[in-house]
């Protein structure tokens, strides 16, 4: 195999890009520390949407608190798609509230992470404008977003 060194900046990109995949691989964990991996960034992608709701109740909403919240939500939004491995789906002895179609419908359920991440980064445009009204219209739009993934691929609490 020969390499064009005529071409150094696209190589080192390319090699920076198969590190990353490869850095950013998780290690083999067992079923249930996937599951817990998946459960917590939601717990904290509920806590972020939470603090963004009431500081949009707040008589004068704060745009620091705003911009923390919807940093931690843009976050879940990448963290996301790693959050659902193979194998890490229900089964005797692991409790999860994802249902099975999750894998069996993977490609409805990627555009559903895709709506999510979009509606997310609309959130944080709107964030940055200092508009209320315009944060509460997306800050809806992405918890219509929630609800839409929620209908078909997650089991309702009793």
């Amino acid at each position: 195999m020969t390499i064009d060194r005529s071409k150094p900046a696209k190589l080192r990109a390319l090699a920076a890009i198969a590190l990353a995949g490869i850095a950013a691989a998780p290690l083999l964990a067992a079923p249930a520390d996937q599951i817990r991996t998946r459960i917590d960034g939601y717990r904290d992608l509920g806590a972020a949407f939470k603090t963004l709701n009431d500081g949009l109740r707040a008589p004068s909403p704060q745009p620091p608190v705003l911009r923390a919240a919807v940093q931690r939500i843009r976050a879940a939004a990448g963290r996301q798609y790693g959050w659902y491995p193979a194998g890490s789906g229900p089964r005797p002895g692991v409790k999860t509230a994802a249902k099975p179609e999750i894998w069996a419908q993977g490609a409805r359920f990627r555009q559903l992470q895709d709506g999510f991440a979009v509606q997310a980064a609309a959130l944080e445009r709107a964030v940055s404008t200092g508009n209320a009204a315009a944060i509460r219209a997306a800050a809806r739009s992405l918890g219509g977003s929630c609800k839409a993934c929620h209908d078909q691929f997650r089991v309702e609490a009793n």
